[in-house]
């Protein structure tokens, strides 16, 4: 089955599971009262879509190289910040006239208390810089909020039983339950429990540059399962599986070595800690996921990798992988970094330019010897044109570094009439 039919099955069932609810509803609303019965259309619209986004952030194996993951965790995003107004919709229609908190049926109170929860979700992962909450911590808060949501959401739709007589209705949502409670066992139980059948070991840890590392990671007593270039995956470090948090990070290796190889820079809970692992200890690896593929019929012409810091990793993946397979399809990879002490894999970037047909371009935004330095300041759109060769409209671009970064790209590429379906990105702000 082709990327393309999974992905739109995928959302087909996604739109049918969504609407199956409120069309129930509105089908058998009496309209008495119409606020009444748009102000609940709205809070079930809602409540299906907060159940549903277990699907796309449970990275389901059958998906995993359908979806590309940096549009559909900001379409995750997006999509919740419209539960959450559908949702607020529902009380702010029938306010008028309540009673006090605690004088309320409990069927009530449920539904505040879900509300309260849904308004903690979206501050906490709007604001979560802002607040200086950890990743971890902030997933924690997350899962508790979700859980909130679900729960007391749930009582209050059923402890109200109106709209619940009807027993298409009933069904309807008692098979949404089912599917909702399936897949957050499925993220929490069950793919922990696949991890801890296939646990990796550090083979070694390499610095790279200031603050950056290279992890090897050997199977432990498996196959290790076919990655692609380009590709991300989830990594954990400890003796089991089950953590609050994994944390997502590129291949930065050949698909043809038998390590699998992470580029990781410090700038976190997790990350600040790469510098002390040790051979031998245990990690876990939930993936590969992504949608790049060298073998995808856009890039059979050449390829153009832009990369900026830490950004760099997935390149590396696809240029060790395109030279141990021999490809010789023309590659232009353009670099950017802040100076020489920040630059990374200048050794390995100097033994790819004799085994591939590359051109190489280093952009150093404050170089420490700048008369030395060919190409200073950002990655600018005259500099691709200057270098890129004629038929630059029919290269593929795969790009990844810092936001503004990506995004001066994009407004460069875009002037160049480059098409938006020659470009593909990976990004890391997933939360």
């Amino acid at each position: 089955m082709s990327n393309k039919t999974k992905l739109v099955i995928f959302l087909v069932v996604c739109v049918a599971l969504t609407l199956t609810p409120v069309t129930i509803m509105l089908l058998n609303a009496n309209w008495v009262w119409p606020m009444r019965d748009i102000s609940v259309a709205l809070a079930f619209l809602g409540m299906t879509i907060v159940g549903m986004q277990f699907l796309p952030i449970s990275r389901i194996p059958w998906l995993a190289d359908s979806i590309q993951l940096d549009k559909m965790y900001k379409t995750h995003h997006v999509i919740s910040a419209v539960s959450v107004g559908l949702i607020l919709l529902h009380p702010i229609i029938l306010v008028a006239g309540q009673s006090m908190f605690f004088e309320e049926p409990f069927w009530l109170q449920a539904g505040e208390i879900a509300l309260f929860g849904l308004i903690l979700i979206a501050i906490t992962s709007i604001f979560r810089k802002q607040l200086k909450i950890s990743y971890t911590t902030w997933l924690l808060l997350h899962d508790i909020f979700t859980l909130c949501i679900m729960v007391f959401g749930l009582w209050h739709m059923f402890g109200r039983n109106y709209y619940m007589r009807n027993s298409a209705m009933t069904a309807t949502w008692i098979v949404l339950i089912v599917i909702w409670g399936g897949l957050a066992l499925y993220i929490r139980l069950i793919r922990p429990l696949i991890l801890a059948k296939h646990p990796y070991k550090i083979e070694k840890v390499v610095p790279e540059g200031k603050d950056t590392y290279s992890v090897y990671l050997l199977p432990d007593g498996f196959e290790r399962p076919a990655f692609k270039a380009g590709q991300v995956a989830w990594i954990s470090r400890g003796p089991s599986p089950f953590v609050i948090s994994r944390n997502p990070f590129s291949y930065s290796g050949s698909t043809e070595w038998d390590a699998v190889r992470f580029s990781i820079k410090k700038a976190g809970d997790f990350t600040n800690t790469v510098s002390d692992w040790k051979p031998g200890e245990k990690m876990y690896v939930d993936g590969p996921y992504g949608t790049f593929d060298l073998d995808d019929p856009r890039m059979q012409k050449g390829l153009v990798l832009l990369g900026g810091g830490i950004g760099i990793a997935p390149i590396m993946s696809i240029l060790n992988t395109m030279a141990d397979k021999g490809d010789k399809r023309p590659v232009y990879v353009f670099y950017g970094d802040f100076n020489e002490e920040t630059v990374l894999f200048e050794d390995e970037f100097e033994n790819l330019k004799s085994r591939l047909n590359m051109t190489f371009i280093q952009v150093l935004e404050k170089p420490l010897n700048p008369e030395a330095c060919e190409h200073k300041g950002f990655i600018t759109k005259e500099l691709l044109v200057e270098t890129l060769p004629e038929n630059y409209k029919e290269l593929f671009y795969f790009m990844c570094g810092p936001l503004p970064m990506m995004d001066a790209m994009h407004k460069h590429l875009g002037a160049m009439g480059v098409p938006k379906s020659q470009i593909a990105t990976e990004k890391y702000e997933m939360a």
